[in-house]
This record gives C-alpha cells, sequence and structure tokens, in this order.
C-alpha cells in the first residue's frame, strides 16, 4: 500500500511539476501554457515594381497567442530586407532570399516618426535587443522564400502573400534561449518525397490606404509610386511550435513512470 501511495505521488508530483512548468517564458517574453505561437504584427513595407527590386519594411508584434502584453511594457518590434522580386507581374510576385531580425525593446508608436533617418522607427528599432534573426525558406523545388499576388500598379495597391522561415542558428544572431526553443523544424516546404522543413509559416497582406504620415509618400497613391518608397502598411501573422524546455520533459517522464508504476503494482495486487 505504502509503495503504491508512493507511485502515485510521485506520478502527481511530476505531472504537477510539469503543468506549473509549461508556461513558457523565452527570452523575456510570455508564450503562456501552449506549444505553438501565433503572432500578429502591423507593419509598413516598401514598393516594389520590377524584378530585382528589394523589399524592406518594419513593424510591431502585437500580440502573442493572443496576449498583447507578453513582455511587460516592451515589445518585439522587427526589421525585413533582403527580399529580392522575380517573376514579377502587374498582380503576381515572387521572392528569393529575405533576413528578418526581431529586436525587444520599449514600446513606442511607430506612427508618431518617419521610417528612414535618426530617430526613424527602423533606427528606434534598431536600439533594441537583438532577440532573434530568421532567414527566408525557400519552398519545394524553388528559391521562392515568399510569394504573394493582388495589385501591384496603379492608384490602388494591395496584396497578400505567404512564405517561410527558419530561425538563425548562428552565434550572436539572437538568444540562445530563443534560437532552441523557437527552432520548431516542423513545417513541410513541399510534398513528398523530399521535403524539408521550416520553423515559421508567414501569411501577410497590406494595401496603401492609410500611411506614415511623416513618409514620403507621393505618387503612393496616384499610380507614380517607385521602389523603395513606403507605399504599404498592413499585417502579418506568424505560426510556429515551441520546443519544451528539457527540464518540463523530465519532469513530465518522472510522472509517466509514476504512472507506470502505479498500474503495475495495482496489477500485482
Amino acid at each position: 500500500m505504502k509503495k503504491r501511495m508512493l507511485a502515485s505521488a510521485i506520478c502527481g508530483l511530476g505531472l504537477m511539476a510539469s503543468g506549473a512548468a509549461s508556461a513558457s517564458v523565452i527570452g523575456g517574453v510570455d508564450f503562456g501554457p501552449f506549444g505553438f505561437h501565433i503572432d500578429t504584427t502591423t507593419l509598413a513595407e516598401t514598393f516594389v515594381g520590377a524584378n530585382g527590386d528589394i523589399a524592406r519594411g518594419y513593424g510591431v508584434i502585437n500580440t502573442i497567442n493572443g496576449n498583447n502584453a507578453y513582455a511587460g511594457t516592451e515589445k518585439l518590434f522587427f526589421i525585413f530586407d533582403n527580399y529580392v522580386a522575380k517573376d514579377y507581374t502587374p498582380t503576381t510576385v515572387n521572392f528569393s532570399g529575405g533576413v528578418v531580425k526581431i529586436y525587444k525593446r520599449a514600446d513606442f508608436n511607430l506612427l508618431l516618426q518617419g521610417s528612414e533617418g535618426v530617430g526613424g522607427n527602423l533606427d528606434l528599432i534598431d536600439d533594441g535587443i537583438l532577440w532573434a534573426t530568421m532567414t527566408g525558406h525557400a519552398q519545394q523545388g524553388t528559391v521562392n522564400t515568399l510569394s504573394a499576388s493582388g495589385q501591384f500598379t496603379g492608384a490602388s495597391l494591395s496584396f497578400t502573400g505567404a512564405g517561410l522561415l527558419d530561425v538563425d542558428q548562428t552565434p550572436g544572431s539572437g538568444l540562445l534561449d530563443v534560437q532552441t526553443r523557437l527552432n520548431g523544424n516542423d513545417i513541410a516546404d513541399g510534398v513528398a518525397p523530399g521535403f524539408g522543413f521550416a520553423d515559421v509559416a508567414l501569411t501577410t497582406s497590406a494595401n496603401n490606404f492609410v500611411l506614415n504620415p511623416f513618409d514620403n509618400t507621393a505618387g503612393c497613391r496616384t499610380g507614380g509610386a517607385v521602389a523603395g518608397q513606403w507605399c504599404l502598411a498592413g499585417s502579418a501573422d506568424l505560426r510556429g511550435t515551441i520546443i519544451p524546455e528539457p527540464g518540463v520533459l523530465a519532469l513530465l517522464g518522472i510522472g509517466l513512470l509514476g504512472v507506470v508504476t502505479s498500474r503495475r503494482k495495482s496489477k500485482a495486487a
């Protein structure tokens, strides 16, 4: 009886501890008690109008798993660059390459200053702590890391797009805990056989309806936009898997061991 009670106690403590530890705080960011992350963002982006143009932009992660206070008074901001336009038409475009750098810093309003220059949004975001770096992941059989469709010419600009990202594991490209825990590597980049796996799935949309009043947006709403102008604003969602901490897995293992031991003792009795 005492052995059975001990096994039950081990089981209960192990499972309770693993449950208590399952709230994931990674790099100072609360992801909640989930094995995944869904991140919603607001972003600004430059116009592309031909093959070879570079899409770049920036934004803020508004919520993580529905929580808008995921880092207390701080927020995660990001800057993306080096998405190279290819296969361009007035209604479709693919991109190769791409780098997304995510920074953690005190929250601020992106609409109170322009995008460029000293004290601009890019400058302010870059002052934060480099939290993670992600690189574009090519879809199977292509070099396309992001694909978009919509209206890329004229007075009314809009698009929707989707792509894949990998968490950069290079030392110094982000916080080690973030690199380890967000390296889910479980989003297929194609169909079997021969597919690979990415860490993050990206969906995005934007238009030229409401733009930063401090940016030069001349031509953005008249069909006269030029490459590199801040003519697009919108949103993006990032989705991926969170890798459990080794300690959580160990506690869960202890709980399961207690379950097995308890059942064996019951059968023996």
